[in-house]
C-alpha cells in the first residue's frame, strides 16, 4: 500500500510540474485513420501517430477511437536521482488520456430509479 502511495505522489508531482499550456487532451480520430487528434495548450492540435514524440508527455503507444496512451520511459540516471531522495522509481509509466468528449459526459434526465422503502 505504501508503494501504491509513493507512485502516485510520484505521478502527481511529474504531471504538476509541467507548464500550465502544456494540458493535453484527445479530441480522437476519423473513422479508419491511424492518426488521432491531440490539443497541445490553448488551441494548439497536432495529428499524431504511433511513435510521435510529446513533450514533457511521452511517446504516443496506441492511438484508438476513445483514448491515445501515452508512455515514459525513465533513465537510469533518472531513477537514480528518484532513489537518492527516498522516492520509488519507475521505468515505464503509462497515460491512458481519454478522448474529451468520453471524460465529461453530459447528464441526460430520465427516469428516476425507485426509492428505497
Amino acid at each position: 500500500m505504501k508503494a501504491i502511495a509513493m507512485a502516485a505522489a510520484t505521478v502527481a508531482g511529474l504531471l504538476s510540474a509541467l507548464p500550465a499550456d502544456a494540458q493535453l487532451r484527445y479530441w480522437g480520430k476519423e473513422e479508419g485513420a491511424a492518426t488521432g487528434w491531440i490539443e497541445l495548450g490553448h488551441e494548439k492540435y497536432h495529428e499524431v501517430g504511433v511513435g510521435t514524440e510529446i513533450p514533457s508527455w511521452g511517446r504516443i503507444k496506441a492511438v484508438s477511437d476513445d483514448r491515445v496512451v501515452l508512455e515514459i520511459v525513465r533513465t537510469e540516471s533518472d531513477n537514480q536521482a528518484v532513489h537518492e531522495r527516498g522516492g520509488l522509481a519507475y521505468d515505464i509509466l503509462e497515460i491512458h488520456v481519454l478522448r474529451e468528449d468520453l471524460r465529461y459526459p453530459r447528464w441526460q434526465p430520465g427516469p428516476s430509479p425507485p426509492a428505497d422503502r
